[in-house]
Order: structure tokens, then C-alpha cells, then sequence
């Protein structure tokens, strides 16, 4: 989540424009699949195991049929600079993207450039570096908070699932950063369990074109209809209640402004027009959906990692001591802990926590020698693109360096993307690079997390790529750190 002049760094300059389809130019190569159903069954058991097996039998665009839907794997980082730059020939999905179920017609999911760009152009200094270094101090006290629940309810030696912690801190994050109350006085709308029900209840949606019509009366669409009754009965009530605040002149708390407060103030420069509640209610929502989740995976899959490789992990905590010793993390101490934030980048590299990015083809055009027919879907895997031998040495070892000043000197920009790429990169990357960075190092300083060697670990992609079983590890509070922060 970054800003859009962050589009512009890098190695690689833009691709060109994506050119119309040649009569000669043939169609990708097709991936295994059934009749009538084509790839739907491999999709819904795995959909990145498909595709990566997809990618390694035919290359780098793969076509895949589910059932009357046509599909194309995008694996390589060239591919997908020309799919993600080029709005003209690529575009969102439409009013069929069943994310729109949930987040409505946020930044993420809109797809009337027009309107997304007013959006964007509003909200773009509410997520400057500066404007995100001013919620470091609701952050760090949901951090003091979870290092001091960790203390009251673990034991050194107890088993945790740490994803479930890491969920609980970064939903608490959001929380404070957003309506400047904790999560306990949000959970009864949106909680850990409703984001679970809405993600998978759209990622089942995105790949199975034979789902029932919402309308119908089946337990899984009356289930997802209560959680976002819920949701968006929270979350509009909340909007009512801050413009009824603003219009009788009462100032909140200490008088400084949260994200909603920041949303509610923004203003078009050519109109004067602010969002409207709906407008409001999508970001909110996207936020949440987008700023929590995705932080929490990567952390769980990062101290998995570090379990996993104790030579990094030594590493880690000797940069934290030396840095922290026994107090909690200022704003200033994390520039000085920059392999902290390296093994972040690493983890995301490996497990990236949106793994697939999903485009509209807007007009045949050609892609790689090969035809892409106008109204087929791309699926930039960047589980794949991450692991591109063209682009990574040795792409399955976890080395952190590749994220040093060095390692990432001469590197394709499109070959590491967790937050996308293109005008569209994630506008909140600022945000959850400095959230993670803060809970790795303040929970490296506190504890060491060991994987139980029992405990199942395996992939779960739907819209996120979280670990299907959670992720059970062993708490080992450290000898040197004798505070709870």
C-alpha cells in the first residue's frame, strides 16, 4: 500500500501498449482439464498448485477453461507488467467480480477508471509516509497490548496458534487506526470469523462460474447475507454518528483524527465534493479487509520461517537487542533494524497474502505470441512470478538478503509484487510495511516461536494465502526480555 509515485521506481521501464491479436498469432497453450468443466475441479482443490503445475508444463501463459469461462495464467514478471500497466487493453473485472459483494466499489475493486481515479487522487495523502507515521502510536499500543495478553495468557512451552494472535493484533490495529477504539468494541460487525466467512464465500464465487444466484435461499448465501448485514450495519452507523458529530462542532477523544475522520474530510479538488456514506463504507471495509489479513498471514508465515531457520533467526534477534534492548520499538528504531523488515519482504516473496491478481481482457490483444481473447480473465499468479527462475536464485531457499540495498540492486520491479504493481498498486503499503515491521521486531525482542513438528502446514489460497490448519507453535518467552513492554 503505497503511494502512486511508487509506480514509477525501479529497473524496468514500462512496457508498451499491449497490441491487437495478429490473425497467425495462436492461443496459449491449454491446461489439463475435464469436459464441460475444464479446470474447475483442480481450481477449487488448489488453485496455485494447479497453475504452478500449468506454468511448469507449458511456460509462462497458460489458458484454462472454467466450464464456459476462459482463463490465463500470467507467470513471469514481463507478462505481467505489460497485463497490470496497460489499462486500456486489461482491465478489473466487472459487475461480476464477486469481491464487489463485499468491499462494493472501493479502490480495489473498481473498476470505472474515472470514478477510481477521483477516489485515489482524495485519498492520496491520507496514505503519504507521513500521514501513516502519525498512527505509530496507535499501533505500538496494540502491540503493548498483545505482547501484554500474550504474557497473561501463555505460558513459557504453551502451544499458540499464532495465526490466530497475529489476526487478533492486526484486526485490533485497523480498529484503533480507523474508528480509534479497540477491537473489542468492533468484533460484533466485522470480526476474524466474518472476514472468514466473506473471503471464502467470494473466492468460491471467483472460480466456480456454476455458483447459485446470491438471491437464492441456500445456507450459504442466507450465512453471507447476516455477516455483511452485520458489517454494514457497524460500519454505517459509525459514519452517521461522526457526521452528526462534525455538524454540531463536538470534538472526539483528543481531537485527532483517524482514518474515518481523514475519509470523511476529503474533498475533490475540482468539485468540492466529498465521498458519499456509501463511497465512506467501501473503503472502510476495504481497508479492513485488505490492511489486516494480509499483515497477519505474512507474520504467521514469517515466524514460521524463522522456526524453520534458526541462522536467520539468530540473526534477527541479535539486531533487535541491539537496537531495543529491553523497550518496545520506537518510530526512529525501526530504520535501524533493516533485516527485520527484510525477513517480512522474504516471507511475503514466498507466501505472497494475495497470491492472485485478476484482470479483464478489454479487447483481443496479444500477449507473449499468443492471442488473448476480449472478455477472457487473467490470473497474474504471483506465487509463481515469485519463484521465477529467471528472477530469483535458487527461488525456494528463504534468504532475507535478497531484500538488502544490494540483493535488490538491477531486480525486474514486476518480479516482486505483494502489493501489486501499475497504477493500481496498493495504497496502503506504507501502512502495513510499517505495522509488520513494528510486531515482527517487538515480538522477536519478547519471544521465540518454535513450529510444532506435528502440526500439518499447508497452503489455503482463496483471495488470501493463509495456512489451512492455522499455524501451532510453542511460546518460548526470551531470557533478556524480563518486561511484558
Amino acid at each position: 500500500m503505497t503511494t502512486s509515485s511508487d509506480t514509477d521506481t525501479g529497473t524496468t521501464a514500462a512496457p508498451a501498449p499491449a497490441t491487437a491479436a495478429g490473425p497467425s498469432a495462436p492461443l496459449a497453450p491449454e491446461g489439463s482439464g475435464l469436459p464441460v468443466l475444464g479446470s474447475i475441479l483442480d481450481f477449487r482443490r488448489d488453485i496455485l498448485l494447479a497453475m504452478h503445475r500449468g506454468w511448469r508444463d507449458h511456460g509462462d501463459l497458460v489458458r484454462y477453461r472454467l466450464g464456459p469461462v476462459v482463463v490465463h495464467g500470467v507467470s513471469s514478471p514481463e507478462l505481467a507488467a505489460e497485463v497490470l500497466t496497460d489499462s486500456a487493453s486489461y482491465g478489473k473485472l466487472g459487475p461480476d467480480n464477486p469481491l464487489r459483494l463485499i468491499l462494493g466499489e472501493g479502490l480495489l475493486t473498481s473498476d470505472d477508471h474515472e470514478s477510481w481515479m477521483r477516489n485515489r487522487r482524495m485519498m492520496q495523502p491520507i496514505y503519504t509516509k507521513q500521514a501513516i507515521a502519525r498512527m505509530y502510536e496507535s499501533m505500538s499500543a496494540s502491540t503493548a497490548a498483545q505482547v501484554a495478553h500474550m504474557a497473561r495468557s501463555h505460558r513459557s512451552g504453551d502451544v499458540v496458534d499464532i495465526h490466530g494472535e497475529m489476526m487478533r493484533v492486526t484486526l485490533d490495529i485497523v480498529s484503533r487506526c480507523m474508528f480509534s477504539t479497540d477491537v473489542e468494541q468492533t468484533r460484533d460487525g466485522i470480526s476474524p470469523e466474518a472476514v472468514d466467512v466473506a473471503i471464502n464465500y467470494a473466492f468460491d464465487r471467483l472460480q466456480n462460474p456454476f455458483s447459485p444466484p446470491t438471491h437464492w435461499p441456500t445456507p450459504r448465501n442466507r450465512r453471507f447475507r447476516r455477516v455483511m448485514e452485520g458489517i454494514d450495519s457497524m460500519t454505517y452507523g459509525i459514519i452517521a454518528e461522526r457526521r452528526a458529530a462534525a455538524a454540531a462542532g463536538t470534538v472526539r477523544g483528543d481531537g485527532t483524527p483517524d482514518l474515518l475522520d481523514m475519509l470523511l474530510d476529503v474533498r475533490d479538488a475540482d468539485t468540492g465534493l466529498g465521498m458519499s456514506d456509501r463511497e465512506v463504507r467501501d473503503e472502510v471495509i476495504t481497508t479492513f479487509g485488505a490492511g489486516h489479513e494480509t499483515t497477519a498471514i505474512t507474520l504467521t508465515w514469517a515466524f514460521y520461517l524463522l522456526s524453520r531457520h534458526r541462522e536467520v533467526l539468530r540473526r534477527v534477534q541479535e539486531e533487535v537487542d541491539a537496537v531495543l534492548g529491553d523497550a518496545m520499538p520506537t518510530m526512529a528504531d525501526l530504520a535501524a533494524m533493516p533485516y527485520a523488515l527484510q525477513v517480512f519482504e522474504e516471507a511475503l516473496r514466498l507466501y505472497p497474502s494475495a497470491p492472485i491478481v485478476p484482470r479483464l481482457a478489454l479487447r483481443d490483444t496479444e500477449l507473449g505470441g499468443y492471442t488473448v481473447p476480449a472478455g477472457s480473465r487473467l490470473l497474474v499468479d504471483l506465487f509463481n512470478i515469485h519463484r521465477h527462475e529467471r528472477h530469483w536464485d535458487d527461488p525456494e531457499r528463504f534468504d532475507p538478503d535478497r531484500f538488502s540495498a544490494d540483493g535488490k540492486r538491477g531486480r525486474h520491479r514486476f518480479a516482486h509484487m505483494p502489493f501489486g504493481a501499475g497504477p493500481h498498486l496498493c495504497i496502503g503499503k506504507h501502512f502495513a510495511l510499517m505495522e509488520a515491521h513494528l510486531l515482527l521486531a517487538a515480538l522477536v525482542r519478547r519471544y521465540e516461536f518454535r513450529h510444532v513438528p506435528a502440526h500439518r502446514v499447508v497452503n489455503q489460497a482463496s483471495i488470501t494465502l493463509r495456512p489451512r490448519y492455522g499455524m501451532e507453535m510453542t511460546v518460548h518467552t526470551r531470557s533478556r526480555a524480563t518486561g511484558t513492554g
